[in-house]
């Protein structure tokens, strides 16, 4: 592992999305840190995933066996790229995941709200990752 994917490996969110790759990266050092500036924590009713790991003492979504069915926090309003982040976390490892996102950015796509990941099934982006 090269420290670039091990830097990206730690900043994991609960979620699943890579905090060093997020637009807040330079505001934030993401949601495990005490600099937390990530939108979902900083909204009034705090970030759902950020909560649910906590009090089930998981490092991620992706730990828990329900990951495939949930529809609550960042996972209900159709933000199927971070469930499919998770999922894939869940079903390649951490480190094959990473290796994924950096051959798809290499290739030019970009994991960035609003981008290349964003708008897609759960299914296609996860295709997309393991291509």
């Amino acid at each position: 592992m090269t420290e670039e994917t091990g830097d990206l490996t730690e900043s994991i969110a609960y979620c699943g999305l890579i905090c060093r790759l997020c637009f807040l990266a330079d505001k934030c050092d993401g949601c495990k840190t005490q600099n937390n500036n990530c939108e979902r924590n900083c909204s009034d009713q705090g970030c759902f995933q950020k909560q649910c790991c906590e009090a089930r003492n998981y490092t991620g979504c992706w730990e828990c066996a329900d990951i495939y069915n949930c529809e609550k926090g960042i996972y209900s309003n159709g933000n199927h790229k971070v469930k499919a982040f998770a999922t894939a976390i869940r079903e390649d490892g951490k480190e094959r995941f990473i290796a994924n996102v950096l051959r798809n950015i290499n290739e030019g796509r970009s994991v960035e709200k609003g981008k290349d990941f964003d708008g897609r099934s759960v299914a296609e982006v996860l295709a997309m990752l393991r291509e």
